[in-house]
């Protein structure tokens, strides 16, 4: 397997339903078949591993000994009575050695295995959009997205009442089972109760056993001022609910930035394009832009300002240091040149042209087209 994330495999949740897996592997098997993807290496390597997760996942008690420990509580588990060498094939040997210096020392170990063990939740991710304006000043949105939720039905237990759980028969409540081979005992978790040391005997029908349940959530996210496109936000506990009294997981918030009619933003600088008239950048003047905040400031352009000259302003720009100082607002010309010109505005640029020494067209010839030249 690639990653050994069999849900992530077939695509559905944690807490996904049996057919709801079912559903998932045979849209993919389906999809990636050997037979619909001749000589395609890439579809047979992904069919192959749609069919390992489906294997696992499918399987209530190989799926409940991969929630618990993963992949590689699988291989621990596999051939743990078939003898010596498949006892310990692809187990955990600190694992196996650890109880076995236990088992001489405390006699049995029960008080290792009798303790439900606790999974930690998923992290999220998701996206919040906000324009340029409020990364300047700052702002909380409202993220909507779905989870997983202790389920308050059965408060997690997964069980209808106290009566929906009992003590795991094949460990007796230990959560773990013990192997011997000759001098060497081990233990490794119960493939019955995957470690639990009980086993649900009456499902909770609001989470199906689960324990926990997909839910619609919001969080009010602060987002800084000055934050930049892509930057990520922790929200602690803010992700999926840990099973059996775990942590829950962190949600993420990826920042990105829609686009704005005006500025560019580049780090804590922003861009802004000025249109400037020929003359003017001849001449020199003051021109007027704007500003992130709102309102406009007054720029001065000297004479001779050529095209793509910038102008730094220094202060105008994204906030940095939690607000206290700020970036700079860069001012780039960009030459407006006239077209559609006056007969008067004509004859001021046809002597500015002679006056450099370039003689102007002749104006009846400016709007001669190819043909009308051949047949003229």
């Amino acid at each position: 397997m690639a990653t050994n994330d069999y849900y992530r495999t077939l695509g559905v949740a944690r807490n996904a339903s049996p057919d709801e897996i079912k559903t998932a592997y045979r849209r993919l098997a389906l999809k990636h078949h050997p037979d619909r993807n001749q000589g395609n290496s890439e579809s047979e390597s992904v069919f192959k591993e749609i069919n390992e997760a489906y294997e696992v996942l499918s399987t209530p008690e190989k799926r409940q000994i991969y929630d618990q420990y993963g992949a590689e509580g699988l291989k621990a588990g596999a051939g743990g009575r078939g003898g010596f060498g498949g006892g310990f094939q692809g187990a955990d040997l600190g694992d196996m050695f650890g109880d076995l210096f236990e088992n001489i020392f405390t006699q049995g170990g029960g008080e290792r295995g009798g303790r439900p063990r606790t999974r930690r939740g998923a992290d999220l991710k998701y996206e919040a959009s906000i324009t340029l304006e409020e990364a300047f000043t700052g702002v909380k949105v409202p993220v909507n997205f779905e989870r997983t939720e202790v389920c308050q039905e059965c408060e997690g237990t997964g069980a209808r009442g106290k009566t929906g759980i009992r003590k795991c028969p094949a460990c007796r409540g230990a959560g773990r089972v013990q192997y011997s081979q000759g001098f060497f005992a081990f233990s490794q978790a119960c493939p019955e109760c995957g470690g639990q040391g009980e086993v649900i005997t009456s499902p909770c029908k609001a989470c199906n056993g689960q324990g926990r349940q997909k839910k619609n959530a919001t969080i009010n996210v602060k987002i800084p001022a000055g934050v930049e496109e892509g930057a990520v936000l922790r929200v602690s506990g803010g992700g999926d609910a840990g099973m059996r009294g775990g942590d829950s997981g962190d949600l993420y918030i990826q920042v990105s930035l829609k686009h704005h009619p005006h500025f560019a933003r580049e780090g804590r600088d922003l861009v802004y394009e000025a249109q400037v008239a020929v003359w003017q950048a001849a001449l020199g003047g003051e021109v007027e832009v704007p500003v992130i905040e709102g309102g406009r400031i007054k720029i001065k352009i000297p004479q001779g300002t050529q095209h793509g000259k910038v102008f730094r302003v220094s202060g105008q720009g994204m906030p940095i240091n939690a607000g206290k100082n700020r970036g700079d607002l860069l001012v780039k010309v960009k030459l407006e040149v006239p077209h559609d010109l006056t007969p008067r505005q004509r004859e001021l640029f046809s002597e500015l042209a002679a006056l450099a020494g370039h003689e102007a067209p002749p104006e009846e010839e400016k709007d001669k087209g190819f043909f009308k030249k051949i047949l003229g």
